[in-house]
C-alpha cells in the first residue's frame, strides 16, 4: 500500500499543476493574452507524469520529483516577486510553499522506503 506521504506528494504535483493552470486561465480571460498559458501548460506537462509515477511506485521518479518540486517552487517565488495581480502572486506564494512541503514529504522515511531510495 502506498504511504500517505507519497500520496500527498502526488497530490501536490497534480493539484499544484491544476491550480497553476487555472490561475493561467483566469489571467488569460482577464488580459486576453494567450501567452500566459504557456508556462502553466509546460509545468502541467512535467508535473502530471511525475504525479502518476509516484503513485505507480516507479523508483526512478523519487529524485526527479524532488528536483522538479524545487524548480517549480523557485519558479513560483519568481512569480511572487514579479509584477502582476496580487491574487496571482499570493497563489504562487502558496504553491511555492506547497511544493517545498512536497520535497519534505518525499524525504521522509516511509516515502524513501516505498520508492526505493537510500535509508
Amino acid at each position: 500500500m502506498t504511504p500517505v506521504e507519497v500520496r500527498v506528494a502526488s497530490t501536490v504535483a497534480f493539484g499544484g499543476a491544476l491550480v497553476f493552470f487555472v490561475v493561467g486561465l483566469v489571467l488569460w480571460r482577464s488580459t486576453g493574452d494567450a501567452n500566459v498559458l504557456k508556462l502553466p501548460s509546460f509545468v502541467a506537462l512535467l508535473e502530471l507524469p511525475v504525479a502518476a509515477a509516484l503513485l505507480l511506485r516507479l523508483r526512478f521518479a523519487h529524485y526527479p520529483a524532488m528536483v522538479l518540486f524545487i524548480l517549480v517552487a523557485l519558479l513560483h517565488l519568481v512569480i511572487v516577486l514579479a509584477d502582476g495581480p496580487v491574487w496571482a502572486r499570493v497563489a504562487s506564494g502558496v504553491l511555492s510553499a506547497v511544493h517545498i512541503y512536497g520535497v519534505v514529504l518525499l524525504n521522509t522515511g516511509p516515502a524513501r522506503e516505498h520508492l526505493g531510495g537510500p535509508r
